[in-house]
């Protein structure tokens, strides 16, 4: 997976309020602290190989990936080698649009709003939400548009917070204050089976159980 250069991160932190910067985890990647960096990396590169491994049996030509809250960008190299059409979705594209930039991919950049008019039905194989669904309350409607966009049989990734005791301690060692998450990997992960959904495969790190700071998995569209 191609990481994001600290330049192009310096950049994309200057234009954003600090609020947009933490729900981007650009202080995460740019961490003074190694482990906090490779911890934040990390989980993205799991949801990377998870990616690949999930678009290995696709024929490129023939792929179409959303990338519902897609933030810096980050994922949209990995989606871009595998699909002919990658769609980003954010409401705050200013980051992600450099990266398009710089990286020149053929991305199209949308807002929820924009989306919401202009995506047809069983459009994508694939709908990554990496680090978004905790944000979003009520979940019910979101996933249901998320399932919409999917094709019969396709895809859902996520990676989820686990907000166990690890998890926060790690938050506060990286400098992170208050509480804005509304819900944990757990329930989330519920309320995506209730939505019409499958688990197929589900990855805990960086260690299972206790030691486990995030959910990634993903789910097949019934």
């Amino acid at each position: 997976m191609r990481r994001i250069p600290e330049p192009l991160l310096a950049k994309m932190a200057a234009q954003l309020s600090a609020h947009d910067r933490d729900e981007m985890a650009i202080p995460s990647y740019r961490h003074r602290n190694p482990a906090m960096r490779w911890m934040a990396w990390h989980r993205v590169e799991v949801v990377s190989a998870r990616l690949a491994e999930l678009c290995w049996e696709k024929p490129r030509s023939k792929t179409a990936i959303l990338d519902f809250g897609c933030g810096t960008g980050v994922l949209l190299g990995e989606a871009s080698r595998s699909a002919v059409r990658v769609v980003g979705v954010d409401p705050v594209l200013a980051s992600a649009r450099l990266l398009v930039k710089q990286w020149q991919l053929a991305v199209e950049l949308l807002t929820p709003e924009a989306a919401s008019e202009e995506l047809a039905p069983a459009t994508f194989d694939i709908v990554i939400a990496a680090e978004v669904l905790e944000h979003v309350d009520p979940l019910a409607p979101t996933l249901g548009l998320l399932r919409k966009w999917l094709k019969p049989g396709g895809s859902l990734l996520v990676s989820l917070p686990t907000e166990n005791a690890l998890y926060r301690t790690g938050r506060f060692l990286a400098g992170f204050r208050g509480d804005y998450h509304h819900h944990d990997a757990a329930a989330i992960h519920d309320a995506i089976k209730q939505s019409g959904f499958e688990p197929r495969s589900r990855r805990e790190i960086p260690l299972p159980g206790p030691g486990a700071i995030y959910w990634v998995v993903d789910y097949v569209r019934s």
